[in-house]
Formats: C-alpha cells, sequence, structure tokens
C-alpha cells in the first residue's frame, strides 16, 4: 500500500549509500555548486527524491554554468520537478505548476498547470497554490472564469496562511472593483434608445398615476367636507374667514406696537 511504500523509501534513503546527499549539500555550501550539481543529479537518476528536488532548485536559480543553454537547464529541471512531485511533494507539485503555466521546460499548459495547482491545494493544503487556483478562476486561464470561486480560494489561502492575508486581501479588493466594473460596462453596452423610450415612458405613467391620486384624494376630502356641512356651509366658511381676519390683525399690530417703540427711542435726547 501507499503508507508500507513510503516507510520503505525512507528507510531505503537512509542507508550508507545516503552520505553522497551530504557529501553533495557541503558542496552546495561551501560554493562549488556544478560539483554538487553533478552529484545531485546522479542520486536523482537513482530516485533519491531530495536529490531530484535540490538538483531541479539549482538549475531552476540558474545558479550553475554547468548547463549553459537555458531550455536545457529548465527541461532537465522540469524532469526532476516531475519525479519528485511523482513521489509525494508538493513543493515539487507547484512548481510543476509554474512550469506548465510558463512553458519553461515544457510546452505552455495552463489547463495542465490548474490541475497540478489543484493537487497541491488539496494533498498539502498549499497556499500559494490556493491563490493561484484563484487567480486562474478570476481570468479564466485554464479553469472556467467563476468570480465566485476565485474569492473562494483566495479566502482559503489567507485563512491557511498568515504570509497570504496581505495578498489575498489586496487580491479579493481587485476582484470586487472588477465586477463592480464589469457591471457598469454590460449596462452601457445593454443601453439601447427604444430602452430609454420605454424607461421615459415608465417615467410618465408612474408620475401621471401620482398626481390623479393626488387629485382623487383632494376631491374625496372636498366631497367629505362638504357632506359634513351640509346646510351649514356659510357659518363655517364665515369662522375660517374669521379667524383669518384675526391673524391678520394681531400680525398688523405686533408691527405698528414695533415701529413705535423703534420712533420712541430715536426721539430721545442722548447724554
Amino acid at each position: 500500500c501507499q503508507t508500507a511504500a513510503e516507510l520503505l523509501k525512507n528507510v531505503a534513503e537512509r542507508g550508507v549509500w545516503g552520505n553522497n546527499l551530504m557529501d553533495a549539500h557541503a558542496l552546495y555550501h561551501k560554493g562549488f555548486i556544478d560539483s554538487a550539481l553533478i552529484k545531485y543529479l546522479l542520486l536523482a537518476e537513482q530516485g533519491y527524491e531530495v536529490a531530484q528536488t535540490n538538483a531541479a532548485f539549482i538549475l531552476d536559480r540558474e545558479d550553475t554554468d554547468f548547463i549553459t543553454a537555458l531550455k536545457y537547464r529548465y527541461k532537465r529541471a522540469f524532469v526532476n520537478w516531475k519525479r519528485a512531485a511523482t513521489q509525494g511533494f508538493g513543493g515539487a507539485r507547484l512548481k510543476l505548476g509554474d512550469y506548465y503555466y510558463y512553458g519553461q521546460g515544457t510546452e505552455s499548459d495552463p489547463s495542465e498547470a490548474a490541475e497540478q495547482y489543484q493537487l497541491a491545494s488539496d494533498v498539502d493544503h498549499n497556499p500559494q497554490a490556493m491563490f493561484n487556483l484563484g487567480y486562474m478562476h478570476e481570468l479564466g486561464i485554464g479553469r472556467q472564469q467563476d468570480m465566485h470561486l476565485a474569492k473562494r480560494y483566495y479566502d482559503l489561502a489567507a485563512s491557511t496562511s498568515l504570509d497570504a492575508h496581505i495578498p489575498a486581501t489586496l487580491a479579493n479588493t481587485r476582484l470586487q472593483a472588477k465586477i463592480h466594473i464589469d457591471w457598469i460596462i454590460q449596462s452601457y453596452k445593454d443601453f439601447t434608445l427604444s430602452k430609454l423610450l420605454d424607461y421615459i415612458v415608465l417615467c410618465y405613467m408612474t408620475l401621471t398615476a401620482n398626481v390623479v391620486g393626488a387629485v382623487n384624494s383632494v376631491a374625496e376630502l372636498l366631497l367629505q367636507l362638504d357632506s359634513t356641512a351640509s346646510e351649514d356651509w356659510d357659518i363655517y366658511l364665515m369662522s375660517i374667514l374669521a379667524i383669518i381676519l384675526g391673524l391678520v390683525m394681531a400680525v398688523r399690530g405686533h408691527g405698528v406696537r414695533a415701529a413705535q417703540l423703534r420712533l420712541q427711542q430715536q426721539q430721545q435726547p442722548q447724554n
């Protein structure tokens, strides 16, 4: 089974022959990059996952002159990343997705890159893979464009790693802005003269209905007053006129008194 194979692999790599890994590691830290790379490549051919990863790492960083042509260096790195990913190393799975996405060492294949990111996300819970999946869903690269899934993967990346929180927040902000801008553009594209005329007619009909409703309400109020007043309408009318006349006289009397007071103040001698 898978567990037994992983345990057997772990034991097998710890034999005396594993000392070559330590030798390559020491050479690398002493600055003998080419010598370390040769040892790692030999051990990688024997199936050592660590050697495959380290060889791919050196080739990817372009730290060596052992392979001068860039395309051959990336091709060799791609082979070793793929071997390490097959043995279950999550970081190699992420790098394999990058190589498929950018077409380094192989043909560019966004769909396969998304598959590798999906494996790294589901199996290894890699936040970078989650972020990359959100980006691909946002732009529709290698995956169907889906803004909701994009936000979901951005949120997963932020919740998985604190280092991904700020990039995921910025990506979500950009995503929301893009959604609103697309909505405005789509509304502008859908705008036609016929729709404008329909909108004007709708506003006119709404305004007419409101005016008619207000007129009917006033008419009903007058009818109610008329039915209540019956034959004594002249008494109500005289009462209303008397109240209005009283208010006018009160306001006018207040104004006259204020004018007289100002006149008296002006006529007083100054000390």
